[in-house]
């Protein structure tokens, strides 16, 4: 039997094909490092407005608004200095036809933006000037391979461009206020409180994703009468609440259902309240806008209280320290 020693042929040969084996690994891995996706450091818009109203003087309610994209710089450029990946910005009409699709590259900190003034970018996008497309615009910010134009990352607003005044409550209280409900100022992480209040609506879709609604208000008051809300009732509205944050389309989870939820804790005039217990406390998903249509006795006005929270669906336990509180309205039914 012939024995191989460490200072032989074969050994030298083995090892030797074996340094080589590591070394191109490693070198695949350093490329693969460098040529790596960049991180998304931060998308938006601003102003962040998902309702735009037209009006025949355009003037009066035009706006810049500016979609950016910054991605991280470091290890992302090309052998040329230059980034191998482009910002994409899409905009789709109501019906899905493509209006806008434009790549830019990217600075060398990684920024890159587009402004557009809206609305009037919609009425002159639209298929016909004289019939504009009302309804539910997306516009999509991406980016993609420089190359192979392969998208690697989306963030999608849907702007709804609606014919005449945009989520207005009329004012029946009589006391000259034009809202009875301010809206205070409430931000969770890019989750931003953008009108709530009480009173008679109906509610509507405005688009094809069906968390997007709209509340068309008929009576926005802190009294009501027992008349008043059974004859909203008998005429097929509703009465309840409502809160309005970012289209629910914004912020969705990787299994592509809206990120946060909204619940309530109501508190009767006799003392009872619905919600306490936060593992059974009733939630919607938080539409554009969320709103509660609740049943309550007739027999028995008086004032009423509800308290607002924001949740994160995706949190493991539904204790109370998961429930984000947002703030509480007031309201009175009277005889």
């Amino acid at each position: 039997m012939r024995t191989l020693s460490y200072e032989s042929g074969e050994v030298k040969f083995f090892y030797h094909k074996l340094l080589s084996l590591v070394f191109l690994i490693f070198l695949s891995l350093s490329a693969g490092k460098v040529n790596s996706q960049p991180a998304v450091l931060e998308t938006g818009m601003t102003p962040d407005q998902s309702a735009w109203a037209f009006e025949t003087q355009m003037d009066n309610v035009n706006k810049q608004v500016k979609f950016f994209m910054r991605v991280q710089r470091q290890g992302n450029l090309s052998s040329y200095g230059t980034f191998d990946y482009y910002f994409k910005v899409q905009v789709l009409r109501p019906d899905g036809t493509d209006v806008w699709n434009t790549r830019y590259g990217f600075d060398e900190n990684g920024y890159q933006e587009q402004v557009f003034t809206l609305p009037v970018f919609f009425l002159e996008r639209s298929a016909e000037r004289s019939n504009p497309s009302f309804g539910t615009w997306k516009i999509r910010l991406v980016m993609d391979e420089k190359e192979s134009k392969k998208e690697v990352f989306v963030k999608e607003y849907n702007l709804n461009f609606t014919n005449g005044k945009v989520n207005q409550p009329t004012n029946n209280s009589g006391t000259g206020t034009s809202d009875p409900f301010p809206v205070i100022p409430f931000t969770y992480q890019k989750w931003t409180l953008k009108g709530w209040g009480v009173g008679i609506f109906d509610e509507v879709s405005t688009g094809s994703d069906s968390y997007d609604k709209e509340i068309k208000v008929l009576k926005s008051n802190n009294t009501f009468t027992v008349k008043e809300v059974s004859d909203s009732w008998s005429q097929g509205h509703r009465f309840g609440v409502w809160l309005t944050g970012p289209p629910a389309a914004t912020y969705k989870n990787s299994n592509n259902n809206p990120l946060y939820l909204f619940g309530y804790i109501l508190r009767r005039p006799n003392g009872e309240a619905d919600g306490v217990n936060p593992n059974n406390r009733q939630n919607s998903y938080c539409n554009n806008p969320g709103a509660v249509a609740f049943p309550f006795d007739l027999r028995t006005p008086g004032k009423y209280k509800i308290e607002y929270f924001l949740r994160e669906r995706d949190k493991n336990a539904w204790e109370e320290s998961s429930w984000i509180p947002i703030g509480s309205l007031e309201f009175t039914i009277t005889q």
